[in-house]
């Protein structure tokens, strides 16, 4: 039963200053899901005694098989701080997200409708690529975070650490965290230092809190310093500062130092920490482990509970040592307490986040009525909602409203401003949203059937949910494919919040098709629900007519495919093709000028391919070079960084694949009559011509097209679409085979955690797969190696399952998508490894195996 009502819940959420909306972030296994259930278990979701074993928030079925998160859920719920007066009540929006990489997806999408994050962090494993990835995701969308050092009794039981060896694990941790914070958080929050304070984590700050959550409890150094401050006769704040760092307790000077010697006797002191925050823990796992008499609690032990304020039934009593530890410990220092002190005192409320995180949310003029209501978090301006992942109706829920849904889908998300009731007739605008003159992706006149209160598995409807709240929305995910902003029906002026960008890449690919040819319709509706149903995957038909499901890595794509077959195509027979990678097509040198006649031979079109720079590529991938550029501050861009010529990036006409890609075309000519009529036509040749390359129909990445001349017929009728489009792909197709094209692969940054002695057997796997080790370190205080090392994503498939046959079970990888390589081998030469790549993906794709020349596509001036 919870510890709340519907209606306090519904009157909380119009007071924005008692709001906060987090996402628990961190490496898989790290314990994300286990700390939750100690927050579900204050607000009265379940019971205290299953605390750390519940995952109340793994919902879904392939979760609880797996023994992972997968998707980002959502838990609202009301909590007291400091005490239980019904004045200090606070909503509680907390997002579990996932830590495993492939689904990094579901956390950019659980960060752009928080406000702060708690990142939890493995005692024994400190920071591992996860933490950086996910901490980094947090720092770029101005999401303050506090630090939770999780699995704590790992290092007393498992490793036997002294206390100072605990001190010191946990300050490398906390100075791998600050490094993090600092390399990505430092520019991103520097505009809007005055607002989100210092974001540095330290504990006698109180945004660092230690403990188990397998064992549900926990502390932050202001818990110990309350308990001490009479102690010392000190108040809490200055005790506060003792307790971390060179502070020392001498009881022969009877006063506190910053040596670790005594002035008056010589002996060696014990650090503040160590001494009166984890020795204490300490002593009750001895106690509570050398129990003998498994019926009663000894004495001492007894004293020792009763100085520690906690009360034990008698049922305890005769609970095992670990049981009783476990309650022991829960009793004496609930995490929940912990967690709570650090989100209400440490984390934003809508109301304050939203003063610095306007100006990286909205598109459109920041000083419109709607950037000022996002930044007011005004309930009462403009609706603006963003929508950040579709949840089927179906996923883990026992709601007995959801009955007869099937195939529907709640739109979560965040309301920045205004607010939103049932029956609202909104205005859609999607990802591909370009102006407000322009009516691509928009639809008005969406009807809310009802608004959500998400808390977890179940959720409860409400009339109206206000500005700083997130929600699940019914009724409007016909007009929806993944994301979208909401706002009122009559804001024609209205921009869309920016859209998401994710830290992986869907490089992984299957093909499907049903065993039946009357299951063609169930097939192709079913992959429109998965593709709506995660933020990532891609589903489409390729030109062969293949349907194609995209994902970020292999266990990404068998979680689709079990949802598919599941959930979303049930009753379907369906063939799958062995998992293949998506490569890229590139060039590797500038080539001469290829020739390309109209069919008519009234038109020539001369083009030359070149490559771009690895660094010109990435500032196109990150937005900062793109189609919507003010054309002067490019410009200067290129002539500056690039040494363009000057005023030749306002001739940049487009940019591709899908009018974003790093790909280019250039208007190099000189006077040439009637060049603005086909450029339309020139531009849908490119974007056809980058998605699918000349050399096996994989898309173009870094390939720079210059029109470097054209002879255009005078009348209209002779160089229509039908003529120029053709003979434009032609071109594209001769100059890139013509300037050497390559083949690019995707490249995994594997991280294998193991004993030493499972070194030479990973190595020898690693070897194999064409991988190249790059750091192999020791982690300090464990007998555990990190070996991290480049693997192509070609080479990944069954790596994990390989890495623990050889090791006996003891090497797990985390593969994480990190750039795409050139593969420097002669196309043509049969010998080599590209060749019978490439020729692998053009029978796959029921081309001919033979590769291609240039000549296949040239036109010459004689004929």
């Amino acid at each position: 039963m919870v510890n709340f009502t519907l209606d306090q819940l519904e009157k909380l959420l119009f007071q924005k200053e008692r709001i906060r909306n987090i996402s628990v972030i961190a490496h898989v296994d790290h314990g994300k899901s286990t700390l939750t259930d100690s927050l579900a278990a204050a607000a009265g979701f379940i019971d205290e005694e299953v605390v750390g074993e519940k995952r109340v928030l793994d919902i879904d079925k392939n979760e609880i098989e797996k023994g992972i998160t997968i998707k980002s859920t959502n838990l609202s719920f009301v909590l007291n701080y400091p005490n239980n007066n019904n004045d200090n009540q606070y909503v509680i929006n907390l997002i579990d997200c996932p830590g495993h990489v492939d689904f990094s997806s579901e956390v950019t999408a659980a960060l752009r409708v928080s406000d702060g994050a708690m990142v939890v962090v493995d005692a024994v494993e400190g920071c591992r690529s996860q933490t950086e990835t996910v901490l980094r995701q947090a720092l770029q969308e101005r999401i303050k975070v506090v630090l939770m050092i999780n699995k704590v009794d790992r290092l007393i039981e498992e490793l036997q650490q002294t206390p100072e060896e605990c001190y010191q694990s946990f300050v490398r941790i906390i100075e791998n965290v600050n490094v993090t914070i600092n390399t990505y958080g430092a520019n991103i929050m520097s505009e809007c230092k005055e607002l989100i304070g210092d974001i540095e984590i330290n504990p006698i700050r109180g945004n660092v809190a230690f403990g188990s959550g397998k064992m549900g409890w926990g502390f932050t150094l202001l818990q110990f310093a309350e308990m001490y401050s009479e102690k010392f006769k000190m108040s809490k704040e200055k005790v506060l500062t003792k307790l971390w760092g060179d502070n020392y307790y001498d009881y022969e000077a009877k006063r506190w130092t910053t040596k670790s010697i005594s002035s008056k006797t010589g002996k060696a002191l014990k650090r503040g920490f160590c001494e009166f925050v984890i020795e204490p823990i300490f002593k009750v796992f001895e106690k509570v482990k050398s129990r003998t008499n498994q019926e009663e609690v000894e004495e001492e032990l007894e004293k020792m509970i009763k100085r520690m304020n906690v009360t034990l039934k008698l049922e305890d009593h005769k609970k095992d040592n670990k049981t009783l530890l476990k309650t022991i410990m829960r009793k004496f220092l609930p995490a929940s307490n912990a967690m709570t002190e650090m989100i209400v005192l440490h984390l934003p409320s809508p109301v304050i986040a939203q003063q610095y995180r306007y100006s990286l949310l909205y598109t459109g003029d920041l000083n419109d009525k709607y950037a000022k209501a996002i930044k007011e978090c005004d309930s009462e301006g403009p609706l603006i909602m963003f929508v950040s992942k579709m949840i089927p109706m179906s996923f883990g829920s026992n709601n007995n409203n959801n009955s007869g849904n099937s195939g529907r889908f709640i739109a979560f998300g965040r309301v920045f401003a205004g607010t939103i009731s049932q029956s609202s007739k909104v205005r859609i605008m999607g990802p591909a949203f370009e102006d407000i003159n322009s009516k691509k992706d928009v639809f008005v006149g969406g009807t809310v059937q009802r608004t959500l209160i998400m808390m977890g598995k179940n959720n409860e409807s409400v009339a109206q949910v206000p500005a700083g709240n997130v929600l699940g929305v019914m009724g409007i995910d016909k007009y929806i494919v993944k994301t979208c902003t909401l706002t009122n029906e009559s804001n024609n002026d209205c921009y869309p919040i920016r859209n998401m960008k994710y830290s992986v890449n869907p490089v992984v690919q299957i093909a499907v098709e049903p065993e039946s040819a009357s299951d063609i319709q169930k097939l192709a509706e079913g992959l429109k629900k998965l593709a709506k149903s995660d933020p990532l995957v891609e589903c489409r038909s390729n030109t062969s007519g293949q349907h194609i499901i995209a994902a970020a890595g292999e266990l990404h794509l068998e979680i689709c495919l079990k949802n598919l077959e599941d959930e979303f195509c049930k009753g379907v027979r369906i063939k799958k093709s062995q998992p293949v990678v998506n490569f890229m097509e590139t060039v590797s040198e500038k080539c001469e000028p290829c020739l390309s006649k109209t069919a008519n031979s009234h038109n020539r079109l001369y083009f030359e391919a070149e490559p771009l720079s690895e660094e010109f590529i990435k500032l196109i991938e990150d937005g900062t070079i793109g189609p919507n550029d003010d054309l002067n501050k490019r410009c200067k861009l290129l002539e500056t960084q690039f040494g363009w010529e000057v005023g030749l990036g306002k001739k940049i006409w487009c940019f591709g694949p899908l009018d974003k890609g790093p790909n280019i075309v250039v208007n190099m000519c000189k006077s040439v009559d009637f060049l603005n009529e086909i450029q339309d036509y020139v531009v849908s040749a490119f974007q056809q011509a980058s998605l699918e390359g000349a050399l096996c129909g994989e898309p173009m990445r870094g390939i720079r097209f210059n029109l470097f001349d054209a002879q255009l017929h005078a009348d209209s009728i002779h160089r229509g679409a039908g003529q120029i489009i053709p003979a434009a792909q032609k071109a594209f197709q001769s100059s890139q085979l013509r300037a050497k094209t390559k083949l690019v692969e995707p490249i995994y940054l594997v991280e294998i955690q193991c004993p030493e002695e499972c070194m030479g057997s990973i190595y020898g796997v690693i070897t194999k797969r064409r991988g190249t080790i790059i750091d192999t370190e020791y982690l300090q205080g464990t007998p555990l190696l990190n070996i991290k090392c480049y693997i192509p994503v070609v080479e990944s498939f069954g790596l994990t399952e390989e890495l623990r046959s050889e090791t006996g079970g003891q090497a797990f990888p985390q593969c994480t998508f990190d750039h795409w390589k050139v593969i420097n081998q002669d196309i043509m030469d049969v010998n080599c490894q590209v060749n019978k790549l490439v020729r692998d993906i053009r029978k796959r794709k029921g081309d001919k195996e033979e590769i291609p020349n240039y000549t296949d596509f040239l036109d010459y001036m004689n004929r």
